[in-house]
């Protein structure tokens, strides 16, 4: 299946490369893991009920057939349109995953900073320093039972609210609409109801007994929600981080510059922990002057989404 291949190329024409289409799972994991055993960047779009993954490969017409022949060899490859550049991946990572009492004594000041400075604090009030450590906890023991990265989840909420337990599409509000967006997390309504029944067919210890009335009033189930549906996400896309935050943006929703934004949150905020937890594994020149300004900047101020 072709999906959007040029009709005539120039030389000036930029392309990816599709490497398969499919709706069969276990076909889609196996090429996930042939791309990324060839550590080669790749996203998906969506045809026809299938899932089309695309290399990013950024070619000109002249070198479609060298890159087949020496970096990815397969018979459902053909060049399409350039869809989409992946941003380059931070090389700092915390692994293993860091221990509770680490993650919370150094992510709970910085989620202080965070929501201090934040876009939709105007007033600037603080967050008490037992609350952010309690919301700490929360995220990591919900990333921690889904199994996805607490960093991840913490950087969901440090941009959809600055970690502000508010309501959201005001304007929906506004104009009568329903399925507003509330809490951290922003979880639609929709959505809310649609993780709670899920939970519960799964008979998870923390699926509440009845799905709360005002969501602001449940931090932990906020927290817990977001983990599961992130969870779902990286099923569904294949773990792959980008295709999972477009995802929880809209499913229908192409707004790549939204996994961009939340990715670079996701950067910095590991970068936070990394350099006050073990700042001997700082390893390059540049990564300790990123980190230097780290340390010694004060709180940056929000930017809106």
């Amino acid at each position: 299946m072709i999906v959007g291949t040029a009709a005539s190329a120039t030389a000036e024409t930029v392309y990816d490369i599709q490497c398969g289409c499919y709706n069969n799972t276990t076909h889609a994991e196996n090429l996930v893991k042939q791309l990324n055993d060839a550590n080669l960047p790749w996203y998906t779009v969506y045809v026809r009920h299938c899932t089309c993954f695309i290399i990013d490969a950024n070619i000109k017409a002249g070198g479609v057939h060298t890159f087949l022949s020496h970096r990815f060899e397969t018979p459902d490859a053909i060049p399409v349109k350039n869809y989409w550049d992946i941003p380059p991946h931070n090389p700092v990572t915390c692994s293993p995953r860091p221990e509770r009492s680490d993650f919370v004594d150094i992510m709970a000041p910085y989620m202080r900073r965070q929501y201090r400075n934040g876009y939709y604090n105007r007033s600037r009030r603080s967050m008490a320093p037992e609350r952010a450590r309690m919301y700490s906890g929360f995220i990591y023991d919900a990333a921690m039972y889904y199994g996805i990265d607490p960093f991840l989840l913490f950087a969901v909420a440090n941009f959809e609210t600055y970690f502000r337990n508010m309501k959201g599409d005001l304007d929906r509000i506004k104009d009568g609409r329903p399925d507003p967006a509330q809490g951290m997390f922003q979880i639609l309504e929709s959505t809310e109801k649609a993780i709670f029944q899920e939970m519960r067919r799964q008979k998870l210890p923390h699926a509440p007994d009845e799905l709360p009335r005002n969501l602001l009033t449940h931090p932990k189930t906020q927290i817990y929600f977001a983990a599961h549906y992130l969870a779902g996400l990286h099923r569904d896309n294949f773990s792959n981080l980008y295709m999972v935050l477009r995802a929880y943006n809209g499913k229908h929703n192409a707004n790549f510059e939204y996994c961009r934004k939340v990715m670079r949150i996701y950067e910095r905020a590991t970068q936070y922990f990394v350099v006050h937890n073990h700042p001997e594994k700082v390893q390059s020149e540049a990564t300790k002057t990123l980190f230097t300004k780290i340390k010694a900047s004060s709180s940056a101020a929000g930017t809106p989404h």
